[in-house]
Order: C-alpha cells, then structure tokens, then sequence
C-alpha cells in the first residue's frame, strides 16, 4: 500500500508537463550506477523529513516510462519502498532539447578548457579531469546499461 507521505515528497506543482502517479515497477531507470551515491542519501533522508521536490521526468515508451531527468531522485525514492510516483511526463521533443542541451553544454566546456589548455597549467590540470569525468561516466551509462541487460549464460561466472 502506498502511503501519501512518500508520494507527497514529488510536488506537481513544479511540473512544467502532464504529471500521473505511476507503479514503480513501471519506470525504468537505464542509468542505474550512480556517480554521487552521497547525494542520493541526502535525497532520502530529505524525502523522509517530508522534503519535496520536483516530480521525475520519464518518456512514454510503449507501456513503460524510461527515466529523461531525475535519476537519483528515483534511487533516493525506491529506497524507501514506494510502489507508485508522481512523474512528469515530457514529451519526446522536451527530452530531445535536453540532450542536445547537455550535449552543447559539454562540448563548450570541453573546448574552451581545450583552448585555454594551450597556455594555462591550470587549464591542462581542469582538462585532465574533465578528461577522467567524461570517461567515469561513460564506464557508468555502460556498467548501467550491462546489469540491466546482459544475463550471463551457466557456464559464466560473474
């Protein structure tokens, strides 16, 4: 049984889209290997002080909702049992301009330190990071994408 506390911790008001109350077991999360575990606590422990935040924001794939914004929410949420949430539904071109957001965003950043990295030892230091972030989070969107996924065989061991 849902309790009204634990979908009281979405607000709808802070949807820009169409909300609904979902099953959980409706959502899916593709990017569940999560960079800030830290943050996801502090998510739960806010949830749990009756903190609220924005609803999640999932795309309508057929009979299930792939998570667009709100990862660590949802993980923050799951933890504490709930079998419904308060989503947000966007529409596919609300999550296209997302992307393409963060993927201008990302290229910007990474070619301005680029440049500044020709003259600036503190820019190299900045590029080398961005460098080893960019590549955590790739080996996370795949580590994600395997434990979802992929089923070893019996005779593989995991």
């Amino acid at each position: 049984m849902q309790r009204d506390d634990q979908i009281g911790c979405f607000d709808p008001a802070r949807a820009e889209f169409a909300i609904c109350v979902l099953a959980v077991d409706r959502v899916v999360d593709l990017l569940t290997v999560s960079h800030a575990p830290e943050r996801i606590d502090a998510y739960r422990d806010a949830m749990r002080r009756g903190d609220r935040f924005p609803p999640i924001a999932v795309v309508r794939v057929g009979r299930r909702f792939l998570i667009a914004d709100g990862h660590k929410r949802f993980s923050a949420y799951q933890a504490l049992g709930g079998d419904h949430i308060v989503v947000e539904v966007w529409p596919l071109r609300r999550w296209l301009r997302d992307q393409w957001g963060q993927l201008t965003r990302k290229t910007r950043q990474q070619a301005s330190v680029v440049w500044r990295s020709r003259t600036d030892p503190r820019a190299r230091r900045e590029a080398i990071r961005l460098a080893h972030d960019t590549i955590g989070h790739w080996r996370r969107v795949g580590r994600s994408l395997r434990e979802r996924f992929w089923r070893p065989g019996p005779d593989v061991a995991r």
